[in-house]
């Protein structure tokens, strides 16, 4: 009876001992961190044109402050608000930009409190 149960004791130890190994030996799946959006004013403005859901609404920003063909666009104090000027006349409107990415970007008219969507293929 004693190595019966010197038997049992240890057959659970050991099965207890594995059932742990076993256990700390499996790879934790994380999902990554997303990478945070930022406002990089360089991919924003250089030659893209963005567009917002129904191509209501884009923004043709070339090199050099050029806006569209007759435009122009300016950064206000180095902020994240800029002043377009989209067809040359010298009425600016002011834009304020969140983020963006190679594909997408979020901002807003100053005189409309509404955040807009904007990506760089019609949509």
């Amino acid at each position: 009876m004693t190595k019966q149960l010197t038997f049992k004791s240890l057959a659970w130890a050991l099965v207890a001992g594995l059932t742990i190994s076993i256990g700390a030996c499996k790879k934790e799946t994380t999902t990554p961190a997303e990478t945070p959006k930022t406002l990089n004013k360089t991919t924003l403005t250089n030659n893209k044109t963005w567009y917002n859901q129904g191509g209501t609404i884009s923004h043709p920003f070339k090199a050099g402050g050029v806006y569209g063909v007759d435009g122009s666009w300016r950064w206000v104090n180095n902020s994240d608000t800029m002043e377009i000027d989209d067809d040359g006349n010298n009425v600016f409107l002011k834009w304020k930009f969140y983020y963006n990415t190679d594909t997408e970007m979020k901002c807003k008219w100053i005189n409309n409190n509404q955040d807009i969507d904007f990506k760089s293929t019609p949509w």
